[in-house]
């Protein structure tokens, strides 16, 4: 009766570690492609902002504000496949990106507000390394990671600024003395931009792939170099660095 019972209970464990090796092996599979190179095409949402420490590097800066600014994007990607649960995905996307901002300078009796929005056109390049999880043809989970290449161009600053002059009496009232209408333009990019044409940095997400072919994924980016340029108005050289979250839809071919 107890050798019946033992031999019951190895083949119930034996069952059991088949059913769990079974599952393991449909979350990695471990087998060789079918295609080893695979087209896809994405398009879909952006939403950016550019951070800085202006508040840090002038002396006059007494306050300001960052905000994100929707965009769009679109590319295309290669999965270079190395075993089903595993790719590098080398692609190229058009990306624009952007912040608006406010700033408040004072000097000299003086009192400037600025409000604005910054508008830059990417093209970059991304290299994911991209694990997958699930059976390719049916659900499929992917884990990216990888480094981005950019340059800038197209770019535009466009910005309005009021200002007032503070009376020397304390109890006198401010006075408007500039209010642009009209915003003022300036360049995003170049020697007298804001920022570098050239960034780089970090780019990590999910996506999903489902049925072999229908794609969704959320993605987000960080420049790792500082993208500020110097300026002659400022008591340092400032600091900032890109950041972003993309959205896209896509098909794999």
């Amino acid at each position: 009766m107890k050798s019946t019972l033992s031999r019951i209970v190895i083949a119930l464990l034996l069952l059991t570690m088949g059913g769990v090796g079974a599952k393991a092996q449909t979350i990695i599979d471990t087998g060789e492609p079918a295609k080893v190179l695979r087209f896809g095409v994405r398009v879909g949402l952006t939403s950016s902002n550019l951070t800085n420490n202006y508040d840090a590097s002038s002396r006059d800066m007494k306050w300001k504000n960052q905000n994100w600014k929707n965009g769009f994007t679109f590319g295309g990607v290669v999965d270079i496949n190395i075993r089903n649960y595993f790719a590098i995905q080398p692609g190229i996307f058009f990306v624009s990106r952007g912040n608006t901002y406010s700033m408040l300078i004072s000097n000299d009796n003086k009192l400037k507000m600025l409000e604005g929005k910054c508008n830059g056109n990417y093209w970059q390049i991304p290299v994911m390394f991209s694990f997958r999880l699930g059976v390719a043809e049916l659900a499929q989970l992917h884990l990216d990671v990888g480094p981005y290449f950019a340059y800038g161009f197209g770019g535009k600053n466009k910005y309005s600024v009021y200002g007032y002059e503070m009376g020397t009496d304390a109890n006198s009232m401010p006075v408007i003395i500039r209010e642009d209408g009209k915003p003022q333009e300036g360049d995003y990019y170049g020697d007298k931009g804001i920022v570098d044409r050239y960034d780089s940095g970090i780019k990590f997400g999910i996506g999903v792939q489902a049925m072999g072919n229908f794609y969704v994924g959320a993605h987000y980016e960080y420049s790792m170099r500082n993208v500020l340029r110097d300026n002659e108005k400022l008591n340092v050289r400032p600091k900032g660095h890109n950041k972003i979250w993309n959205f896209t839809l896509g098909y794999n071919f």
